[in-house]
């Protein structure tokens, strides 16, 4: 019972019934009421934000409210959660440099981060942080903190910190962890001309310092030290090559006194191939207030065959809120997307360059720049770019107008490609099932394991969301002298995540299915992958840049009836009968598509399996061994190994094998495998160097059965000319009558020739238009070019006899219009490399005076003409074999 200090309490007693009476003692005890509960903390709301210094802070949350003021995780963090219970810190920065708070390992709870640039009545969110791999709770090992590092920061600025749980009801204590480096790079200036492949950097120091890196790419992966020393004000310059294309891509100046690096200074820069296309115009187009949509027009002409793979449409539109404005591009075939609509919190002109590799959406608008659209660039993929674009205007909110003064369009035979942290890895499978049969043809179901090696959470996000991994199978059979490709499935689409740690890396779990921690792992099993409901064409796929579009796409409205092979990695019986492959050896591969991969030399991996059964029934599969990163060919024994892809790399790369074996006959056969893993453009044709005095007998091509009513599966013809063999098939503009070696399939090609290898050169055709429309590789072949003929120097007549007849000979050509010389090096008896009176005086001197024989190898000896000139010989001399 509560009691006060200064209250008088009755207490009144009697027995329960008539006879109950009677007497004793009764007790009363008091205990000191508990202590009032805590009031909110100081910093509870922005307006009470305490400040931050370098180092720890400690930070309580436990009696913290939720505060009302907006966030969001627009400036590109991973999986911010609800901000439960915030405190609020204020920091100024000293100077020019980079701040990072971080609470990895010295908090208690699950936290969000968000950073302000401003104070309580005016601030702009500038980072924010969820859940961060590797920044993990106190003492948990498995949940996460989080960090935000390296913010460039302006001297006098003044940043807002808030902190919270990530989740309801999370809370606690710890400490946050201010750090400021000082800048010693003022500015960075970055530009890169297009299809030079290369970023040209200059940096301006503001201090001194000994040396300069400058870094591009994830994990700095081109960089160079410009080594000073340099004072403030001096400009440093540099040209990186990079390896991407079609991207934004970060470079990094750091400046360093003697070993010790300083702070980044960073910017990113949009790195692209040559430009196919473009147009302008500079119309000044009135923009009426609140009036109907405003249009104007650029015609776009040239070559019809080319398909447009990406582009960027840059505006400058004089308007003073931007938050007032639609803008939309339609295409020349009515394909409408829209760039910018009315956006919130919008305010002044557009000044930017729209893209679909550029940075997020947001306000400003007017800095200049790349930014992605509202809607999908995307949606222009795979069309024909000729004819007239147009680009839409209204003002959708009375009170202000303006004015379109210029918009360009720049169009590209290139596709995007992912810059993120994410890397999918293929772990080991160990199941591959029978799941059906239609007549001769069994159908099978492979388990994929796919681990996430990478920085960040990898995306696993369901469809129409294209961000997730994208699942073919194949299986191949290695007989005595060659490898092929018996069979291949549709796309298996994957839909959720779990987080085991199949490939060993040790894994930072993601709290929702829609990712992969990093370290983490998820396997779908082999009946499931064999699904048909979330199966679809490959060909609806960009392999290079993990490209879909769900909508429109055949697996949007694909509801089935299947049968039992359809889609599914299918095989006829005969080749997978061991008795009528005694000695062969099958192989399953898994190969996974994901847009946010930024390494595809290890989605894809291959193992040897048993095969057990007999045609009509039922094939058991062991997958026992052990699963193999890389291209399947690497278990063709004896085989070497060669990577065909266009340098800049527009594209993905076809795997080139080959192998020659001496058929003990004076003939060998030289075989060659060509698997496209993620080259979108297709290869249309592949050529092989021989020389024309070689003979070419039972050429060969093989390749698998494409089950897909789109595609043709008819066979390359094959060609033997003056220069080599080249295989192929009908060109792009034939549409389905043509079988390109599209991605995920295996083509070989092969022949016997009378001549033992040289190094020699493959030239593969790429089949789509493309600005690299051949790559080469050097290969084993045959020799490319006929040996060079013998001569004997000074035997101008061929009659096997130096003599005055080769004198009368060579002066009878020069001077009387007498028959041309057979071997005109053998007449160039001075080897000048020109036939003129010089020679025959030469000859003349040699037979009469004493004077030296003609040049090496001279009129006794059979050779070849040891200097290079234009002089040639269409035989050789007499009596040179």
């Amino acid at each position: 019972m509560p009691v006060f200090v200064g209250e008088t309490i009755l207490i009144r007693i009697g027995g329960y019934a008539d006879y109950d009476i009677g007497g004793g003692t009764f007790d009363i005890s008091m205990v000191n009421a508990p202590p009032p509960p805590p009031g909110a903390p100081e910093n509870d709301e922005c307006s009470g934000a305490i400040e931050a210094v370098i180092g720890d802070n400690p930070i309580d949350t436990t009696s913290a409210s939720d505060s009302i003021d907006p966030y969001s995780s627009g400036t590109s963090c991973n999986a911010l959660g609800v901000m439960n219970q915030d405190v609020w810190y204020h920091w100024t920065a000293p100077g020019e440099g980079s701040l990072t708070v971080s609470m990895c390992n010295i908090v208690n709870f699950d936290t969000d981060l968000v950073i302000y640039l401003g104070n309580c009545t005016s601030k702009i969110e500038v980072a924010c942080s969820g859940d961060e791999s590797g920044c993990l709770v106190q003492s948990t090992g498995s949940a996460y903190a989080s960090v935000v590092e390296a913010l460039q920061v302006s001297a006098g600025e003044e940043y807002l910190i808030r902190i919270g749980g990530w989740g309801d009801g999370q809370n606690g204590t710890g400490n946050v962890n201010v750090q400021f480096v000082q800048a010693l790079i003022e500015s960075l200036t970055l530009s890169s001309v297009p299809g030079t492949a290369e970023i040209d950097c200059e940096a301006v120091v503001s201090g001194p310092c000994d040396s300069v890196v400058f870094a591009a790419g994830l994990g700095g992966s081109s960089q160079t030290t410009v080594n000073g020393p340099f004072v403030a004000g001096d400009l440093v310059t540099a040209a990186l090559p990079v390896s991407s294309i079609q991207t934004m891509i970060e470079v990094c100046a750091t400046p360093y006194i003697g070993n010790a690096p300083g702070s980044s200074f960073c910017d990113e820069v949009a790195v692209t191939g040559p430009i196919t296309l473009e147009g302008c115009s500079a119309p000044l187009l009135a923009i009426p207030d609140a009036g109907e949509p405003v249009e104007d027009f650029i015609d776009i002409s040239g070559d019809p065959s080319i398909v447009l793979w990406d582009l960027q449409i840059e505006a400058h539109i004089d308007h003073p809120d931007a938050s007032q404005l639609r803008v939309d591009i339609f295409s020349a075939d009515g394909t409408t997307v829209t760039l910018h609509n009315q956006p919130v919190g919008a305010s002044g002109s557009i000044d930017l360059t729209w893209w679909q590799s550029g940075n997020a959406n947001q306000p400003p608008y007017d800095g200049g720049g790349w930014m992605q659209p509202v809607g999908d660039l995307s949606a222009f993929t795979g069309a024909n770019p000729i004819g007239r674009w147009t680009l839409s205007i209204s003002d959708e909110i009375s009170g202000e107008t303006g004015i379109l003064e210029e918009w360009c369009i720049r169009m590209y035979d290139t596709a995007p490609v992912p810059s993120s942290g994410q890397d999918l890895i293929i772990g080991d499978s160990n199941n591959l099932v029978m799941v059906g049969r239609e007549g001769s043809q069994a159908s099978f179901g492979s388990e994929s394991v796919m681990c996430n090696g990478g920085t960040e959470p990898l995306d696993w996000f369901a469809n129409p969301d294209p961000r997730h991994p994208m699942m073919a199978f194949n299986m191949f059979r290695l007989d005595s002298d060659r490898l092929i490709q018996i069979g291949g499935s549709w796309i298996k689409h994957g839909w959720s995540s779990a987080q085991a740690d199949a490939c060993g890396f040790g894994c930072n779990p993601s709290p929702t299915s829609t990712y992969t921690g990093v370290g983490c792992s998820d396997t779908y099993g082999a009946s499931g992958n064999a699904a048909q409901i979330n199966m679809g064409p490959r060909s609806e796929i960009d392999p290079w840049s993990g490209g879909f579009i769900y909508e429109g796409s055949f697996l949007q409205s694909d509801g089935g009836p299947w049968d039992q092979v359809e889609q599914r990695l299918s095989v006829e019986d005969d080749d997978l009968d061991p008795a009528l492959h005694p000695g062969s050896i099958w192989i399953s591969e898994v190969s996974v598509v994901h847009p946010g991969d930024i390494d595809h030399t290890t989605n894809h991996a291959w193992e040897p399996i048993g095969v057990t059964g007999s045609p009509g029934g039922n094939w058991s599969m062991n997958m026992s061994a052990q699963s193999q990163l890389g291209t399947v060919q690497a278990a063709w024994p004896g085989a070497s190994i060669e990577v065909v892809q266009p340098l800049p790399a527009i594209d993905g790369r076809c795997y080139l094998a080959h192998k020659v074996t001496d058929n003990g006959d004076g003939t060998w056969h030289y075989e060659y495998s060509l698997y496209n893993h993620d080259m979108g453009r297709n290869a249309g044709s592949f050529s092989i160097s021989v020389a024309s005095n070689v003979e070419v007998t039972n050429i060969d091509f093989f390749a698998p059965t494409i089950h897909n009513v789109f595609f043709s599966n008819d066979d390359w013809s094959a060609v033997r000319d003056g220069e080599g063999i080249t295989w192929s098939t009908t060109d792009h503009a034939s549409g389905a009558s043509a079988n390109p070696l599209r991605w995920g399939f295996l083509y070989n090609f092969g022949f016997d020739a009378d001549a033992a290898p040289e190094t020699g050169m493959a030239i593969l055709g790429v089949h789509s238009p493309s600005a690299i429309p051949y790559i080469e590789a050097e290969v084993a072949t045959p020799p490319t070019a006929p040996p060079a003929p013998l001569l004997r120097r000074g035997m101008c007549n061929l009659d096997g006899v130096f003599d005055i007849a080769d004198v009368i000979f060579l002066l009878s050509y020069l001077f009387s219009s007498g028959d041309e010389p057979l071997c005109d090096d053998a007449c160039d008896s001075n080897d000048d490399g020109n036939l003129d009176i010089g020679d025959g005086i030469s000859m003349l001197g040699s037979l009469f005076n004493g004077d030296a024989p003609p040049a090496p190898p001279g009129p006794t000896d059979c050779g070849v003409d040891p200097t290079e000139d234009a002089l040639g010989c269409a035989q050789n001399s007499e009596g040179c074999l």
